[in-house]
This record gives structure tokens, sequence and C-alpha cells, in this order.
């Protein structure tokens, strides 16, 4: 009894597995295709919004809640102050921002980047603003209330090599994916 019970056992073992097999073959291939499928059909409106969301100094853009403006841009080899000397290659930006959320918001780094031609990113370094920036000009001194305009500067390190460059600017918070290009026509 205990013999019959076993070869059924192994029996429907074998059938199960085979059955699984064949199953398993089956749906890499139709995951590959409906990926395919899925990137095919994304990458041209990534394309054309990134074409659509190119704006120029001067231009307000909206991102989610909140609005950029960049009202300059400037390119230094050298930065002065009553704290010290930087030298080096650095992209100064004059920047206005509407905040129309709900919610204070405190600038971080991650919330505007420059890009060049080559798609290289550049940050602004925290220590380099805060020793070259008067507090009332910093975009990263104090928050910025609901319903408030804050207008300020931000020192991008670029490399001496760095043209064509753009400020990606997103919609001031962490989770944010939306973002707009502003050209520096630098």
């Amino acid at each position: 009894m205990i013999a019959v019970g076993m070869a059924l056992l192994l029996l429907v073992v074998v059938f199960v597995a085979g059955c699984g097999g064949e199953e398993a073959s089956e749906p890499p291939a139709e995951e590959t295709t409906a990926q395919e499928e899925a990137e095919q059909a994304t990458a041209p409106e990534e394309t054309e919004s990134e074409d659509d969301s190119v704006a120029s100094v001067g231009e307000t853009v909206s991102v989610e809640d909140v609005q950029w403006t960049v009202t300059d841009a400037q390119q230094y080899d050298e930065l002065i102050s009553n704290f010290g000397n930087d030298e080096g290659n650095f992209v100064i930006v004059d920047v206005t921002f509407s905040n129309n959320t709900n919610q204070d918001i405190t600038f971080a780094t991650p919330f505007m980047t420059l890009v060049d031609s080559e798609g290289r990113e550049f940050e602004p370094n925290i220590d380099i603003n805060f020793r070259q920036i008067k507090p009332e000009n910093n975009v990263f001194v104090n928050q910025v209330a609901p319903g408030s305009t804050k207008e300020g500067r931000v020192i991008f390190p670029v490399t001496s090599d760095a043209s064509g460059l753009s400020l990606r600017v997103g919609g001031a918070r962490f989770a944010s994916e939306e973002t707009v290009y502003i050209d520096l026509g630098i």
C-alpha cells in the first residue's frame, strides 16, 4: 500500500514538474515582449517631454506645485569673499523660487543640478555656497513658507570643459521625479 502511494506521489510530482516546466518557459518570452513594448512606448514620450521642458533664462517654469525662474547665470574661475577665496571653475545661478504648496520647503542639493552637453551632472557645493554667498542671498538658508517667493544664488563647481549647461530643477520634494531643464546659455 505504501509502495502504491509512493508511486502515485512520484507520478504526480513528475506530472506537475513537467507542466511547470512548460509554463515557466513561456512567461519569460511574454515578459520580454511586454518589457520591450513598454520601453518602445515610453521612449518617444521621454524624448518629447524633455524637448518640451527646456526653458531659457528669464522664463518661469512650473514643476508640480513650485515655480522656478533663472534670472541670471555667470561663469567664474575664482570666487572671493571675506571668508576665503576659491579657485576653480564655477557657475553662479540667480534663481527665483515660488512655493505654491501647503508646506515649508527647505532647499536641498538634489532639487537643482547642472547638466552639461555631455550629460555630466554637477551639484551645488554647500560649503562653498555658505562661504561665498551672504545669508540673505543663499537659497540654502531658511525655509520658504507656503505661498512665498525666495530669490537667491547657487554656486556650482564645474569642470573646465563643461559647456552647454542647463539647470535641471524639480518639484522640491525628495520623492519628486518630475523635472524641467532651463538652458543657461553657457
